[in-house]
């Protein structure tokens, strides 16, 4: 199958969709998607070519190979209606880091802008509060962040954050009362790392991530409690964790 055959499959993808269920005749057909009889009648000749179905007795019905060529056109579908929907995330992040667009098709992806500025700040104290743990790195320092963090820290909760040198200074200086006590008293580790390419929060069962523009704006914020979302977060915090040196308050 060339290029052009595979722009024919996704251009009659509904057709192809419409048969997933059950075989149909082309007028079921016609009235399913209100397509023209024209219409209906090139696409199936054109979509039989190329081995996708085949008509038994008045009905169309799917080949295997055109069962799999669906199900492959849907995830494509989606994968690209996601990338849609985290656009405006994806383009403030400048990173390599790889994202897992599918498993995210079902992520929650709130706008913060000017309208919402502390909506992302007040999400991650609010789902902290629900945590025994939270992981994280983050080029920023967030009062609110950090009385959180170390509120939490003192009161059980496991905390491990990696910040940037920059930041961990101002930590220290800015809040080293506060961070002196939530790593003596309870459970704060501060790694160091050179490049926090966005901000990752890894709660107890769900993930969160966000950003901040050139311009210091808020990019959208990305929520997710899928499986395969919350493994990716892991193994991704863990490299940087790797790559991270301890920071020292003392």
């Amino acid at each position: 199958m060339d290029d052009e055959d595979v722009v024919e499959v996704v251009k009659r993808f509904p057709i192809l969709d419409a048969l997933t269920d059950r075989p149909r005749t082309a007028a079921q057909l016609a009235d399913r998607l209100s397509f023209s009889r024209s219409t209906v009648h090139r696409s199936t000749n054109r979509l039989a070519d190329l081995g996708l179905l085949r008509k038994r007795e008045d009905a169309f019905e799917l080949t295997s190979f055109g069962r799999v060529a669906t199900r492959s056109v849907a995830e494509c579908r989606r994968d690209l209606d996601t990338a849609s929907q985290l656009a405006p995330f994806l383009e403030a992040v400048e990173t390599e880091v790889s994202f897992p667009v599918g498993p995210l098709s079902d992520a929650s992806v709130t706008p913060c802008g000017r309208r919402r500025p502390h909506f992302a700040v007040k999400r991650v104290s609010d789902m902290l509060a629900d945590s025994d743990s939270l992981r994280m790195f983050s080029g920023i320092v967030s009062p609110v962040y950090v009385e959180r963090c170390c509120e939490h820290a003192t009161d059980g909760s496991s905390i491990r954050a990696v910040f940037d040198r920059q930041v961990v200074d101002i930590l220290f200086d800015d809040y080293a009362s506060e961070s002196k006590a939530a790593c003596r008293e309870g459970d704060l580790e501060v790694l160091i790392h050179d490049d926090c390419p966005f901000d990752l929060f890894v709660f107890d069962d769900r993930v969160a991530m966000t950003t901040h523009r050139a311009d210091g704006s808020q990019a959208p914020f990305v929520e997710s409690a899928d499986p395969d979302v919350y493994e990716w977060a892991e193994q991704l915090f863990e490299s940087y964790v790797s790559q991270a040196e301890f920071a020292t308050l003392f």
